[in-house]
């Protein structure tokens, strides 16, 4: 079994890497930082709306960052909130302005065209096996529990 998670481990490395070229490419065009591009296309599939505190946890970023960052997205009128005391709470529904919408829109192209070129040769069927196995596979990694792990092959 080890030589599967060697396998795993390089695949998802050299995965992640592509996908980090790839926001580091479009981040510079769009004036982001590349945590703000998930959060954006985030929204834009939560027109309702969402919190700080929900797109920590949606993107598994620290709500510190977060909420240091959507600062930044708000003084850049790229979100906006419907609340206007002045002070913004970590409660707040957050959502995109005219412009984060297009940003939005231009990160949905790019992640679409991403999408079909680094799927083409694969068949639906077998796509809709592999993100159901991915996302099993991320829920059993944040269930793991490293000291226990540690422990048990002492």
């Amino acid at each position: 079994m080890q030589e599967h998670f060697e396998v795993f481990a390089s695949l998802i490395s050299g995965i992640h890497g592509n996908i980090k070229k790839l926001k580091a490419a479009y981040t510079e065009e769009l004036g982001l930082k590349e945590v703000h591009i998930f959060w954006i296309y985030l929204l834009k599939t939560h027109p309702e709306g969402m919190t700080a505190s929900e797109i920590a946890e949606a993107s598994r970023q620290s709500r510190s960052l977060v909420s240091r960052e959507i600062q930044e997205l708000l003084k850049k009128n790229i979100l906006y909130t419907d609340e206007n005391t002045g002070k913004r709470r970590y409660g707040w529904k957050l959502f995109l302005s005219p412009e984060g919408e297009k940003m939005a829109a231009r990160i949905s192209e790019v992640a679409d065209t991403v999408q079909s070129v680094v799927s083409r040769d694969i068949d639906v069927n077998e796509l809709e096996i592999f993100y159901k196995t991915l996302r099993s596979l991320s829920n059993n990694f944040d269930k793991l529990d490293v000291e226990k792990l540690k422990e048990h092959n002492k």
